[in-house]
C-alpha cells in the first residue's frame, strides 16, 4: 500500500549570519506514520520544525502539505493542518487543563465538544478539572500536546516532549504517540535526544548533521542498511577463540562476538568448532540506534 505524503521538503536551506544552518535536499512523512528526527545539539532540528511552522523564514527551499506548497500567503490556513509543542508548553496555570482547552478552542473556532475527546486521548479526562499548576510535569506535557491536538492537525510537531521525564512518565508519552497515530489521522513529526524513544516508537527516522539530512526513510530501511551481528556462546570461549583465532576483545562477558557474517560463515564456524568446543547458542544481535548514530556521528 503506497502511503500519501503528507510533508515533503526539497532544497530547504537557512543561514544565520552567513553560516549554513540547514541544507536539506529533500525530507517526506507519509501519513499515519511517526518520524524521529535526531541529531547533536545545533544540527538544526528545532529550526527545520519552525520553518515548517512558519515562525522562522526559510532562506529558499520547497515545503508542501498534502501536495500543497507553504508560502507566507496561506501559511496561516496550513497551519489548522498543524499542531505543535516547541520546548516547554505555555498555558494559565491557574485555570483547570479543561479551561486552558476552551481558550484554544475559542482562538482556533473550534466546538468545545472536542475537549472531552482530547482530554481521553492524553488521558487526562479525569484530571481535566484540577488547576494545571497541580499538574506533574509529565501531566504538564500531556496538556501540552493536548493543546496541540485541538482540530484534530494532520501533523503534530513536537520538539523534545519527553525531556526532563522520568521513566514513567516516558512511558506514559510512548504509548500516548501510539495512541495518537492509531485512534487519529495524525502523523507525528518528533525530535529528542533519548534514542531509545524514537527507536522504539518511530516507523521513519530523519538524522540531521551539521544541517544536512544523511538519511530520510524508514526505520526498518535504516536497519537493512546495519544488518546484525552474530555471537557465540560455547563451553569453552577461550578455546573457541583460539581455534578461530580470533582476538581476545572479541570476547564480551560470556559470549563471542563474531561480527557481521554471512549464513554461509556462520555455517562453515559451527562446522568448524564441531566436536571441538559445546556450542550452546548463536544469535543475532542489533545495534541500538544510539550505538549507530554516535558511530556515524564520528565518520
Amino acid at each position: 500500500m503506497i502511503m500519501e505524503k503528507l510533508l515533503e521538503i526539497k532544497n530547504l536551506k537557512k543561514s544565520y549570519n552567513d553560516k549554513r544552518v540547514l541544507d536539506i535536499d529533500s525530507l517526506e512523512i507519509e501519513e499515519s506514520s511517526i518520524y524521529g528526527l535526531i541529531g547533536k545539539n545545533g544540527a538544526g532540528k528545532s529550526t527545520l520544525m519552525k520553518i515548517v511552522l512558519g515562525l522562522v523564514k526559510k532562506d529558499d527551499g520547497l515545503i508542501k502539505v498534502f501536495g500543497q506548497e507553504i508560502n507566507s500567503k496561506n501559511q496561516k490556513e496550513f497551519n489548522r493542518n498543524l499542531g505543535a509543542l516547541i520546548e516547554n508548553p505555555s498555558f494559565y496555570d491557574h485555570l483547570t487543563g479543561y479551561e486552558n482547552l476552551e481558550i484554544i478552542c475559542k482562538l482556533k473556532g473550534i466546538k468545545k465538544d472536542e475537549i472531552k475527546k482530547t482530554l481521553d486521548l492524553v488521558g487526562l479526562n479525569n484530571v481535566g478539572k484540577k488547576k494545571s499548576r497541580e499538574y506533574s510535569l509529565g501531566m504538564k506535557q500531556r496538556l501540552g500536546i493536548a493543546m496541540a491536538l485541538i482540530g484534530s492537525p494532520k501533523l503534530l510537531i513536537l520538539d523534545e516532549p519527553i525531556n526532563g521525564l522520568d521513566p514513567q512518565g516516558i512511558e506514559e508519552m510512548r504509548n500516548l504517540f501510539r495512541n495518537i497515530v492509531r485512534n487519529s489521522s495524525t502523523s507525528i513529526l518528533i525530535s529528542s535526544h533519548i534514542l531509545d524513544e524514537i527507536e522504539k516508537i518511530s516507523t521513519h527516522i530523519g538524522i540531521l548533521k551539521e544541517g544536512n539530512l544523511t538519511y530520510n526513510g524508514s526505520l526498518e530501511d535504516y536497519r537493512r542498511l546495519h544488518p546484525p551481528f552474530i555471537s557465540l556462546r560455547t563451553s569453552d570461549n577461550e578455546k573457541a577463540l583460539e581455534l578461530l583465532n580470533l582476538d581476545v576483545d572479541r570476547l564480551n562477558g560470556k559470549k563471542i562476538i563474531l561480527g557481521k557474517k554471512s549464513n554461509q560463515d556462520i555455517a562453515n564456524i559451527v562446522n568448524f568448532l564441531n566436536g571441538k568446543v559445546d556450542i550452546y547458542r548463536i544469535e543475532e544481535e542489533k545495534e541500538s540506534l544510539e550505538k549507530l548514530f554516535i558511530e556515524e556521528s564520528r565518520s
